[in-house]
């Protein structure tokens, strides 16, 4: 493939927008239903187009092998390799805004030049002129995703590094909180929906970036971390166990550490050890995925760490409400001599059906509560 050619893919959700768009501002062009609307989604496309190849041709003249993608509301140019510098990387972003400032200037030449007759053509380029000019502005806000957004975290990072993208993400929420405020409150939903959804993505990811770590930005990790997650969907599971294990001896600490120490979890537990397993998990317990957990609480009951497998009793349960996670509480609980809870717990069990009281209060972990008021309270309450 030449270097200077842009593989250019269209998902068909961008089509169904766009239409969607042009249908219902066809009438700004004076046209019919059907030509209005052609010519908004012919618009739409070209402006994206040529917003996408400012990204796009400046990635090449970086030498990377840039795509652009046509998604539901919007277009994506990304690209492989060694992460760029970060002036680089402020180029690349601040040009697909420049080049929509381009079309805006074409479109006004073009009508300042007076040459065009036709009605329809004419308000076409004022849209295209409009479109342009207002998404170029709109696009230069300092909130993700928007570029101005990504241009904040440039900035930030080359400031304070990886604590600068932190710092961007709940500048970008607060000012995209505010934009959905003020758009709510003049009555334009739509706008302030998708700046209030900007808001929340921000937010979202202010809050899982507490992990973030240089080591999260080193490409050698990420390219390790994405082979073993492509072998892992292959289900060659030594590779990718091999691989895991080079991520986390790599990455000492980082969102891309946890994700790879969650991984490996499962592996090493696949293969019954759970030595390794639990070992692997309890540095992160506060930042599992709620599967990662339940195994981490299954791992801890194994392990007799009883308070642990209290602490995380709920958090389990609401992620697998199971017979087999109640009963681990109630013994986990009986074990620390807290009767009420481990009653509590021993009732939601029986929800479930198919359980023997007699025998589970047989059970030794039982008989050591069997006096405790509170436990009996529960008790009589299933007889």
């Amino acid at each position: 493939m030449s270097k200077y050619k842009i593989p250019i893919r269209v998902n068909p959700l961008f089509w169904i927008f766009a239409t969607l768009i042009g249908w219902l501002n066809h009438s700004f062009l004076g046209a019919g239903v059907l030509v209005g609307t052609l010519i908004w989604v012919a618009i739409i496309f070209l402006s994206i187009l040529v917003h996408e190849m400012g990204h796009a041709l400046t990635a090449i003249a970086f030498g990377k092998h840039p795509r652009i993608d046509f998604i539901a509301l919007g277009g994506l140019t990304s690209y492989q390799g060694d992460k760029l510098k970060l002036w680089q990387q402020f180029i690349i972003t601040f040009n697909g805004p420049l080049f929509g400032i381009f079309l805006f200037v074409f479109a006004t030449l073009i009508l300042q030049l007076h040459f065009l007759q036709n009605p329809l053509l004419i308000r076409s380029f004022q849209i295209l002129q409009f479109v342009n000019l207002f998404w170029s502005i709109v696009n230069l806000l300092p909130v993700l995703p928007l570029d101005g957004g990504q241009l904040l975290r440039i900035i930030f990072e080359g400031i304070w590094g990886v604590k600068g993208i932190r710092y961007a993400l709940f500048v970008g929420m607060i000012i995209a909180g505010l934009i959905s405020l003020y758009f709510f409150l003049t009555k334009f939903f739509i706008v302030g929906a998708l700046f209030f959804l900007f808001a929340f993505q921000a937010f979202d990811s202010w809050r899982r970036s507490k992990n973030l770590t240089s080591y999260d930005q080193d490409e050698t990790v990420k390219n390790l971390s994405m082979k073993a997650e492509a072998a892992l969907r292959q289900n060659k599971k030594q590779e990718a166990k091999h691989l895991f294990e080079e991520v986390v001896a790599k990455a000492k600490s980082g969102i891309v550490n946890i994700t790879a120490s969650q991984y490996l979890a499962f592996l090493y537990y696949d293969e019954q050890n759970v030595e390794k397993a639990y070992q692997l998990l309890l540095p992160h317990k506060d930042n599992l995925t709620p599967e990662a957990l339940c195994l981490l609480h299954r791992l801890a009951y194994i392990h007799k760490n009883y308070e642990l497998v209290a602490e995380l009793s709920t958090e389990c349960y609401q992620a697998a409400p199971t017979q087999e996670v109640a009963i681990k509480n109630a013994k986990a609980f009986a074990h620390l001599k807290k009767g009420k809870f481990a009653g509590g717990w021993l009732q939601t069990a029986f929800h479930f059906g198919n359980l023997s009281l007699e025998k589970i209060l047989n059970e030794e972990v039982f008989q050591s509560i069997s006096e405790d008021q509170d436990f009996q309270s529960f008790i009589n309450k299933l007889k």
